[in-house]
């Protein structure tokens, strides 16, 4: 069995297995959409597959035709596994917290192409000036918007596109995007509203800010008409939504890979062409919110009807706050960063872990809670006993501290800036936050990179991991055992944990508000974290030391 167009005319075999087909023709509804395109989405990743996509296929089931074209600004590669090789299709599979799984074929793709091939670019161009297109939605995590570097300055891919044609390629996805955007003005300016759908706060005006400035750096060095920035500036024309998306999609499972071999497929074995684990299939959680603002520029799908919630701008902003900046995010990274650093297989089993459970429960109800609005979609406090509660403990949904722990850079100043902003601008007591400078302690810690047992660790990915790192490479772990002899994970060159300035290591980290959102030496939170830094570095098991003690665990 296989999940290809042609392996879904064995229907019997998916109906004995439990899966899920279409009810309508794949091939004939990819044709028509090629032909006619609506609907394209930048980014097919995991949650989109699951997602977005899975919406797309009920639409289409129920006779609205929104299928969707997929643009892949990255590794051609991962469009070729996880994609092209089951022409299009995505086996979505369910993971509910009593152990059931639903499975179910997903068709939400009329085609899809990869940007760095120069057809796929080309396509890419030409589906963006089509007017039949008024959606263009995204999924490319944070770090796909930044144009700046940590020290606020334009990207060097940046600066040179300014000197380029805005009609080439780049590999810049920001610039890429406004390049297309600059063909879809040059061929008639219709209408278009650009969606993003990534993971962090206010998404919309992120996407808005780097669309123009690049425009208008195109502008002053004479490459486009001031025409073209007034049409992207303009939300008549050019509509940039802020949203919420909510889903934990973990990266594919090699348990599930297994069963569902067991179950008959002979195509859904995983494939790491660079390192990520890719599949044909999509393994998440079956809770999911889409919270979009009602700002669209052209025709967009019935979304309302499939499970998304268009409100006003100040619903969709008091959801986002509620979900990405006190009741989920910020709990998340504050796992992902402990549980990496104490050798955690998922964020479950960390759950299961009396300090670090107790770590999130404080962040979200003594913490959070304080700060949030009520969006009326769901009580905060609901939201966040789903979260603790049934969210992340779900050891049927096997997700990495590791992933989460990807790009933590990008994500602190919305996961915890905000929170601290609100703090600020209500009067409530900075010194009443205890949580939030321990984890910015544990992610100083966490870029030493070095585990809590004194081995080297894997460092996820992140656009400032090196510059970050070597803000901490003067700081090694140390100290003296309870005879009073070294700890033999000292080496003789670096210093003694005692010996070290932990202010002058942790100063320039801590005084970036590109980072933290807020210089946290005008706070009291930058002396919490250092002292708990200092701490945690003494000697292997700190880590575990300081948060057993700090929890009462």
């Amino acid at each position: 069995m296989k999940l290809t167009i042609n392996g879904l005319a064995e229907r019997a075999k998916y109906e004995a297995a439990g899966v899920s087909v279409p009810s309508f023709d794949a091939a004939t509804m990819q044709q028509q959409g090629k032909e006619n395109p609506r609907w394209v989405h930048i980014g097919p990743g995991n949650i989109f597959r699951i997602f977005l996509a899975r919406i797309a296929h009920d639409m289409i089931a129920n006779g609205e035709f929104w299928p969707i074209a997929g643009v892949l600004p990255m590794q051609a590669e991962e469009l070729d596994v996880q994609l092209a090789a089951h022409d299009l299709l995505t086996l979505g599979v369910t993971l509910n917290p009593d152990g059931s799984r639903d499975l179910d074929v997903i068709a939400g793709l009329s085609e899809a192409v990869a940007t760095r091939r120069e057809e796929g670019f080309a396509r890419f161009v030409e589906l963006m000036e089509a007017p039949s297109v008024t959606l263009c939605s995204f999924t490319v995590t944070e770090k796909g918007y930044a144009i700046h570097d940590s020290r606020g300055e334009l990207q060097e891919a940046v600066r040179e596109a300014f000197e380029a044609d805005p009609l080439a390629y780049h590999p810049h996805t920001m610039v890429l995007v406004a390049g297309a955007l600059y063909a879809r003005f040059n061929a008639g300016a219709t209408p278009i509203t650009m969606l993003s759908t990534d993971n962090f706060s206010h998404n919309g005006d992120k996407l808005r800010d780097s669309i123009l400035t690049i425009a208008r750096g195109w502008e002053a060095a004479g490459s486009v008409p001031a025409e073209f920035v007034d049409y992207v500036a303009d939300d008549t024309r050019v509509a940039f939504p802020i949203s919420v998306i909510d889903k934990i999609t973990p990266r594919p499972s090699e348990k599930i890979a297994t069963d569902l071999a067991e179950l008959g497929f002979t195509d859904m074995g995983l494939e790491a062409p660079f390192g990520t684990p890719l599949a044909g299939f999509v393994n998440g959680e079956p809770t999911e919110y889409l919270i979009i603002e009602d700002k669209f520029a052209a025709p967009r799908p019935p979304l309302e009807e499939y499970g998304a919630a268009i409100v006003d701008r100040q619903v969709c902003d008091d959801f986002e706050n509620m979900k990405v900046t006190t009741c989920l995010n910020p709990l998340h990274t504050a796992l992902a960063i402990s549980g990496t650093l104490l050798g955690y297989p998922t964020i479950d089993a960390e759950m299961r872990d009396g300090a670090l459970a107790e770590m999130v429960r404080r962040l979200g109800y003594d913490e959070g809670l304080p700060v949030v609005t009520d969006p009326g979609i769901v009580a905060p406090a609901d939201f966040l006993r789903e979260v603790l509660e049934v969210r992340f403990p779900n050891r049927f949904l096997p997700d990495q501290p590791q992933r989460i722990a990807m790009d933590t850079s990008q994500k602190l100043p919305i996961r915890y800036g905000e929170t601290i902003k609100k703090y600020i601008d209500r009067g409530l007591n900075l010194d009443d936050l205890e949580v939030i400078p321990l984890v910015f302690a544990l992610w100083a810690r966490y870029l030493m990179g070095v585990a809590d047992d004194g081995a080297p660790m894997a460092m996820p990915s992140d656009p400032l991991l090196e510059e970050l790192m070597e803000l901490l490479s003067g700081v090694a772990l140390g100290g003296a055992d309870e005879e009073g002899t070294d700890d033999a994970t000292e080496t003789p060159d670096a210093p003694r944990a005692t010996d070290v300035d932990v202010h002058a290591a942790l100063e320039p980290l801590l005084s970036n508000p590109t980072i933290f959102g807020v210089n946290l030496y005008e706070t009291p939170l930058a002396a919490k974290a250092e002292a708990l830094f200092a701490r945690m570095i003494t000697k292997p098991g700190a880590v575990r030391a300081t948060l057993n003690e700090e929890m009462n665990a």
